[in-house]
């Protein structure tokens, strides 16, 4: 498929080009409105744009079916629907990261289970923090510890912050808010762990597989990773489906399929996973799309973890919603650590206006680094690679919609 953006004042104006250029067999993949030039967005004129895609070996009528299909994706624009001032950070050596924390979080799970330790008493809040320390903190520290608990952040993890800041700043600087927060900014972003795009080496397949409960979006965020590597960086690409219990999911990831030229594979066993890797073995990149487990549910997992061991090295993407309670997300690492974990994805950016969820996993998950986080469910744009500054950004303003608009 070739995929081409084109700018107009008006939808119509836009749409007219599309037809001039791609003809009638053009898909309507997405459309936005933004302002150009002026100062800061301010003046500026308003420009439509659309996105569009044809498929370059098209030389026959397209059939109901995808017409049918076109029409849908004039409207929902392939959505488907429900679907410097650096920090010391001594403080946070054992938050090392670790090539494997499945030992770390069997210790844990075991300690749970024999009544050694409690969720609620391993993260008891604290609130009153110059007490429990014993050192009295500087004034104005409170400001910065209202910021952190009100966007989310973990309250031992902000208790350890505000004891470094507290020990690091003069009464003076912390009282200085441009510098404070350009200090926070910075240490946060220190804390915060990624791992970058995913990386593919000429000659080798890549297989990635996503894991993690249902309803967090793994089938959309596969689509929106095969788009940019099949038909942006022109991989060569294969979607796998092995979610069998969830209602026409395979037909979910056939359709984004079939709109996108990308091949789609069904697989029910360990086995049929194996022949369609040996049968793409000259591909860039397979993208497997789990069924999504309930990380409560031992025999589900052990059937993922089978799957999991069919090839290596496969990469895991543990699949996170933004919107997960920490103490859930917590034990949905735990459990998941029965099979290796390599990368955490945020999805659902845009369903929730606090961030420390990011920054507290980055710091109690062992290490493990952030992949992507996804703003929506647009195919293929709502997707960003895993910024630390970004993320910092969230953390501490929760301004999603302007942190869009910045990138827009």
């Amino acid at each position: 498929m070739r995929i081409k953006k084109f700018e107009a004042e008006t939808l119509q104006a836009a749409l007219s080009k599309v037809k001039k250029d791609f003809g009638p067999e053009a898909v309507i993949l997405h459309t936005k409105k933004y302002k150009k030039g002026g100062i800061f967005g301010v003046f500026g004129r308003e420009i439509t744009e659309v996105t569009a895609g044809i498929d370059i070996n098209v030389e026959r009528p397209a059939s109901s079916h995808e017409r049918q299909a076109a029409t849908a994706l004039k409207s929902h624009s392939l959505r488907v629907e429900p679907a410097s001032y650096p920090g010391n950070l001594d403080i946070f050596d054992s938050y090392r990261r670790v090539e494997d924390i499945s030992l770390k979080n069997e210790s844990l799970q075991r300690e749970l289970n024999e009544g050694k330790i409690s969720m609620n008493a391993a993260f008891r809040p604290v609130k009153d923090f110059s007490a429990a320390s014993g050192v009295s903190l500087k004034n104005g520290m409170g400001k910065l510890q209202k910021a952190l608990i009100d966007n989310g952040v973990e309250d031992n993890l902000v208790y350890r912050t505000l004891q470094n800041i507290n020990s690091q700043l003069t009464e003076v600087q912390i009282n200085n808010r441009q510098f404070v927060e350009r200090y926070l900014y910075d240490y946060i972003s220190e804390m915060i762990q990624v791992s970058g795009p995913i990386k593919t080496a000429k000659g080798t397949t890549k297989v990635i597989a996503f894991i993690g409960p249902t309803g967090v979006g793994k089938t959309t965020t596969i689509a929106k990773l095969a788009a940019k590597y099949a038909l942006v960086e022109n991989k060569s690409v294969v979607m796998v489906s092995a979610d069998t219990y969830r209602i026409a999911a395979d037909l979910q990831l056939k359709k984004y399929g079939e709109i996108m030229g990308i091949p789609v594979e069904i697989v029910m066993t360990t086995d049929d996973f194996k022949k369609v890797i040996n049968k793409h073995v000259d591909k860039d990149i397979i993208l497997f799309d789990t069924a999504g487990r309930s990380p409560r549910n031992k025999q589900h997992l052990v059937e993922l973890k089978e799957f999991l061991e069919t090839y290596s090295p496969m990469e895991t993407h543990l699949v996170m919603s933004a919107v997960t309670k920490y103490f859930d997300a917590l034990s949905i690492i735990n459990n998941f650590g029965l099979v290796p974990i390599h990368r955490i994805l945020f999805t659902k950016l845009d369903e929730t206006k606090n961030y420390g969820l990011l920054l507290n996993l980055s710091v109690s998950s062992g290490g493990i680094p952030i992949s992507y986080l996804c703003l929506g469910q647009n195919v293929p744009e709502d997707i960003e690679n895993a910024d630390p500054k970004a993320i910092a950004r969230l953390v501490l303003k929760g301004d999603f919609e302007a942190w869009i608009r910045q990138k827009n």
